[in-house]
């Protein structure tokens, strides 16, 4: 293939709006000093996708795609070798391609760079036959090839630790981490799993909450991706017996994104999770929760407070931080100093003095706590209270005239103020600190291309006390629709797209403050008094509305 050809594939990419010309300039001067194929450095740049770029080549070479082969074949007809042709499986590795089978007269091989005509020109030699290529991506191909491994052990490649930051560095593994991170994007998935088990290396990715398992690319390239990673997250590669956090800031699609990496070891090796974080679009506005009438109302009145603490609170991955954002980006302006500690610092916002915690070198929330309290802040953000000394200094700024934002780990917002006395705050302080707790979860939304009626679910809500759920909040009751998704193409098959919080939160009253100055356990009784919602409640009214399923907030909020 000429240049020409190789060209017309960014003018495609450009014409579809894929790249920018400033992407397409970028990659143009890192080409005239090291060479290379030009969609080649706009994949390695992070400028566009590998499937943009297989979708290219699919048009301009007119050529089929894996799933063609499937939907004439089938799925079987890739777990197994048909036919080598007389070549050995090293030969097809090497060329980065795999005999799929024949058709109609015709050797149809996969094939990931279908300029090279190499692979053709040998087949057509050896057997006379046509030969269909397909084109195929990096992971696709690594699939494929993973059944090389069980006929011929010989495929194994060394890791020996010298050769790995050679291997971590090479254009092989560079690709198969952006593709795995490209796709992870693209699936809307929050987290990305590199696990190995009884000699099995795989990556799951968790969307809406849930892992998926999205490849498999062999055990013996285990230590080659996960020195990548630690490569990328500035972490060392020759350490392999402790846990290593670290970060990444890297360009995928033309996007920003801030990853957070972790690695762990295990007794089958090393095994790491890089959490995804959006620099651009991670942070929501106080209208993106979605709050009912009611909730917005107190949530608005919490915030118009000039001092006291407010609540949020929920297990990890639960949603507080972007809660909190959300309560941020609804205070910020001109006339407001905000700082915010946290660790880490998960979304950067414009406008804000934000602290990132490093405890090794004695950077402590409570020790930067002291500093900020000196900086004459209106809204302080603490990403988290986990000791006394932390929750002390947050009583101590809004006994003081601040607005303190914070989280905490409780099931539920009444068990927040068991919480903190169990940290050895004074329940005396906290009733007079605290002005307001919000509890969270996260339910999967049901997937608008293919959400349905759900014949069941009314019966199953009355079960959970729906009832008495439309006896206390009727106008958000009057019409119940309960959906659910059927699984499509767009929800990978599970129903849901996307996630919402439910939530219950409160305001704290006189009534409030008395009880837990005097008898804190009873808490709940009044909150139950006072109508307040609960989590199962609040997701039962979000599933009335079709927003979720009643199945899914039994998973959630019990």
């Amino acid at each position: 293939m000429n240049n020409v050809e190789m060209l017309s594939v960014v003018d495609w990419l450009l014409e579809k709006g894929v790249v920018k010309t400033s992407d397409i300039e970028q990659a143009e001067a890192f080409h005239k000093k090291y060479g290379g194929r030009i969609e080649d450095i706009l994949l390695s740049q992070g400028a566009c996708a590998e499937d943009d770029v297989l979708s290219a080549k699919a048009n301009i070479f007119d050529l089929p795609r894996l799933n063609k082969w499937l939907e004439l074949k089938g799925e079987s007809s890739v777990n197994e070798v048909s036919d080598t042709y007389g070549l050995n499986t090293r030969w097809w590795i090497e060329q980065a391609a795999f005999p799929l089978g024949e058709l109609e007269g015709a050797i149809w091989v996969a094939l990931k760079d279908v300029q090279d005509e190499f692979v053709a020109s040998v087949l057509i030699k050896k057997t006379g036959k046509q030969v269909q290529l397909v084109i195929v991506g990096g992971h696709e191909l690594r699939q494929l090839q993973g059944v090389f491994e069980e006929s011929d052990p010989s495929v194994l490649q060394k890791n020996d630790p010298e050769s790995l930051r050679d291997l971590a560095t090479g254009a092989p593994i560079i690709h198969f981490v952006n593709d795995i991170i490209q796709r992870a994007i693209d699936a809307k998935g929050s987290d990305i799993h590199f696990e190995s088990y009884r000699g099995i290396f795989r990556v799951r990715v968790r969307v809406d909450g849930v892992l998926h398992e999205i490849d498999r690319p062999g055990i013996k390239l285990q230590s080659a991706i996960i020195s990548r990673l630690k490569l990328m997250a500035n972490l060392d590669i020759s350490e392999k017996r402790l846990p290593q956090d670290g970060s990444i800031r890297t360009r995928v699609s033309g996007k920003d994104l801030d990853i957070r990496v972790a690695t762990t070891p295990g007794v089958a090796g090393e095994s790491v999770v890089l959490r995804l974080l959006d620099r651009i679009d991670g942070v929501s506005n106080l209208a993106d929760l979605n709050l009912f009438d009611d909730q917005m109302k107190t949530a608005k009145k919490l915030l118009s407070a000039t001092s006291g603490i407010v609540l949020v609170t929920g297990p990890t991955g639960s949603g507080k931080t972007t809660s909190l954002y959300a309560f941020l980006n609804h205070l910020a302006g001109e006339d407001r100093k905000i700082i915010t500690v946290e660790d880490p610092v998960e979304y950067q916002t414009a406008g804000i003095t934000q602290i990132q915690v490093h405890s090794e070198i004695g950077l402590s929330f409570a020790s930067i706590l002291r500093s900020v309290l000196r900086q004459d802040p209106d809204i302080i953000l603490i990403g988290e209270i986990r000791d006394r000394e932390t929750a002390e200094i947050a009583v101590q700024a809004a006994l003081t005239g601040h607005l303190v934002l914070t989280t905490l780990h409780t099931n539920d917002a009444p068990s927040s103020f068991v919480r903190l006395m169990d940290m050895g705050v004074e329940n005396y302080l906290l009733a007079t600190s605290v002005i307001g707790v919000l509890a969270q979860r996260l339910v999967r939304r049901n997937c608008p291309h293919c959400q349905g009626k759900d014949e069941n679910a009314e019966i199953s809500a009355k079960s959970l006390g729906f009832e008495k759920v439309r006896e206390r909040w009727p106008e958000l009751t009057a019409n119940p629709e309960f959906t659910q998704g059927n699984g499509c193409e767009y929800c990978l098959g599970t129903g849901f797209r996307g996630r919402r919080s439910i939530f219950e939160m409160f305001e704290v009253n006189d009534d409030i403050r008395h009880v837990i100055s005097t008898e804190p356990e009873k808490l709940g009784q009044l909150l139950e008094r006072q109508k307040m919602r609960r989590l199962r409640e609040d997701g039962l009214l979000r599933a009335a509305k079709g927003e979720t399923t009643v199945a899914e907030v039994i998973r959630v909020a019990g």
